[in-house]
């Protein structure tokens, strides 16, 4: 007991420091997404849009996920859609506690909006989707209504 324990613990740490060194995350910047397709073993796309760049990363799963990054290299949104969901503490970051709490309130669906995060999950087994927002460091005239819904 005591070396399973052990074990999982020191995977636990080990996952807590290998994911905190490669991901751009929400509020984060483009300088680890490489990084980050590496860990996730995903293909990874990009794109530019008016004032954005988008990077789509496909991953094993068959989960998709996007990381709109404005023209100053700010993660200021995050989409995905998939049979699983990804690693959502990786993907949020910083705002993973914001996330957590948003899911206290719904078993089922998540919804959190105020003036600098919205954030909307939804799915069951097999269908997720969703995106996180910070609509302060978005480029003008990009809404939530740019995300998928």
């Amino acid at each position: 007991m005591k070396i399973q324990r052990f074990i999982f613990n020191s995977l636990f740490v080990f996952g807590l420091v290998f994911t905190g060194l490669s991901r751009a995350e929400l509020g984060g910047t483009t300088a680890s997404i490489l990084a980050e397709q590496k860990q996730f073993n995903s293909q990874l796309t990009s794109t530019q849009q008016n004032g954005y760049s988008v990077y789509s990363q496909i991953l094993t799963s068959g989960t998709s996920f996007q990381e709109y990054v404005s023209p100053s290299g700010i993660v200021f949104a995050i989409s995905w859609s998939g049979p699983t969901l990804p690693n959502i503490q990786a993907i949020f970051g910083n705002y993973y506690g914001n996330y957590l709490s948003a899911a206290q309130q719904s078993r089922r669906s998540i919804y959190s909006s105020s003036d600098s995060l919205v954030i909307q999950s939804t799915g069951m087994m097999g269908a997720f989707q969703g995106f996180a927002f910070l609509p302060k460091q978005a480029p003008a005239g990009f809404t939530v209504n740019n995300l998928p819904q």
